[in-house]
């Protein structure tokens, strides 16, 4: 979910009670998504994206695929296999 911290800035969180995971602040014409961290340093720029669903979107995708979720397009699929 996106929790609003002010006008050009959101966490993402798994529940209303949960911990930010991820911020996502406007950037030039669109929202930059970081996995949130206490010190600035632990910080990972994870892109910009058009809009702030968007990126709340790709945070989850990104966990999915640090959790080896992912599964591959059929266009990966076929490029593995030799038939693209």
């Amino acid at each position: 979910m996106l929790d609003r911290a002010d006008d050009d800035r959101l966490l993402v969180r798994a529940s209303p009670e949960a911990p930010p995971e991820a911020v996502v602040e406007r950037f030039g014409g669109g929202w930059r998504l970081t996995r949130w961290s206490v010190d600035r340093a632990g910080d990972e720029s994870l892109g910009v994206y058009t809009a702030a669903e968007l990126a709340e979107a790709a945070w989850w995708r990104h966990l999915d695929r640090d959790r080896g979720q992912r599964t591959a397009t059929r266009s990966e699929a076929a490029r593995r296999l030799g038939d693209a």
